[in-house]
């Protein structure tokens, strides 16, 4: 199998995550140490001023670093590359280069994969998703890592794709099929009911093994994928 990733931008996300971390967690020190100042000036109106605005900032950076590590720190593009180990040549994973986060190129078309992080339970009854043992913080008000809406982030990583073929030309009749890939190794899936494959990523490559090869990419097809990617 071939890969093609874009390092360049997971490496500047991945720099994003990290810095706006460690600014953040320093603002909510700094928020805190002014804080305790201001109980020996309590007259000093300034002081409070400083410690709200230092604590959203700070709140708001450890927020968004959080978000971006979970995202590009973790390196999904590698763990759906080891899942795939295996494949041959015709099938080739484009990160982060055609629109879509992650796109299988092969023998059964294409395909979007969407990977997620989540651990334990992970189910889907049709009409909501639900994570019990998912990890909070704050009394449940804060979820770092939060499950949300696969299916509708397959939606739009599909939607993301069809707007760089249609803005770059690529002139493919294909619609990318969508699947849903859980890559932490204690997640347990549980999602019969939805619309499109939602599975760990130990089942991720005999899946697409058996899937039907009738819509295959044509050489000129690839080519045009393969210029676009570059």
């Amino acid at each position: 199998m071939r890969i093609v990733t874009n390092e360049k931008l997971i490496k500047r996300n991945s720099q994003i995550g990290r810095y706006s971390v460690l600014v953040g967690t320093v603002l909510l020190i700094g928020a805190l140490v002014i804080n305790l100042l201001a109980f020996t000036r309590p007259n000093d109106s300034a002081l409070l001023f400083y410690v709200i605005a230092a604590f959203f900032v700070g709140f708001t950076l450890t927020n968004i670093g959080t978000l971006f590590n979970n995202r590009w720190g973790r390196r999904p593009d590698k763990g759906l590359a080891d899942s795939l180990k295996g494949l041959d040549d015709r099938y080739a994973l484009y990160s982060y280069r055609l629109g879509a986060s992650h796109l299988l190129a092969g023998p059964s078309g294409l395909l979007v994969l969407v990977p997620k992080y989540q651990t334990g339970p992970v189910e889907y009854d049709g009409k909501r998703w639900r994570n019990p043992g998912a990890r909070r913080i704050m009394l449940g008000l804060f979820n770092p890592d939060p499950l949300g809406n696969p299916i509708l982030e397959a939606a739009s990583e599909v939607e993301a794709f069809s707007r760089f073929a249609n803005r770059h030309d690529l002139k493919t009749p294909l619609v990318p099929q969508a699947m849903v890939v859980f890559l932490h190794p204690r997640a347990e899936v549980s999602a019969n009911a939805a619309p499109l494959p939602v599975l760990h990523f130990k089942q991720l490559k005999d899946t697409i093994r058996r899937l039907p090869r009738d819509a295959a990419a044509t050489p000129a097809e690839l080519s045009r994928l393969e210029a676009a990617a570059a």
